[in-house]
């Protein structure tokens, strides 16, 4: 059974794939598809760092005690004023470390 999971998957990959150099595939997808999928991006990061932030070790909210939540917020707001990757990156990173080794 595990051999056809593996052998399915790979073959669904592999068409999924190979569909996009083979000339079957539209050139333009629709409009409505673009504006959808523009929103993928935003939904899987949101879904990665919300319980990485929010989430202590014990696996409960906090947010009195949290120096992720403090740091986060701090990058989204240079996120919001710069504009820049690397900004908010960085300055989330340095809160952070501050926070940390400050025993806060």
């Amino acid at each position: 059974m595990i051999w056809f999971v593996i052998i399915a998957t790979g073959l669904i990959n592999f068409a999924t794939r190979i569909s996009m150099f083979s000339g079957y595939s539209p050139k333009q997808l629709p409009n409505w598809l673009e504006d959808a999928l523009s929103f993928v991006p935003i939904a899987v990061l949101t879904a990665i760092i919300a319980p990485a932030v929010l989430f202590n070790d014990a696996g409960m909210i906090s947010i009195v005690d949290n120096t992720r939540f403090y740091a986060a917020l701090v990058a989204i707001v240079i996120a919001l004023i710069t504009r820049s990757v690397l900004a908010t990156i960085s300055s989330g990173l340095m809160i952070l470390w501050a926070l940390t080794y400050s025993g806060f």
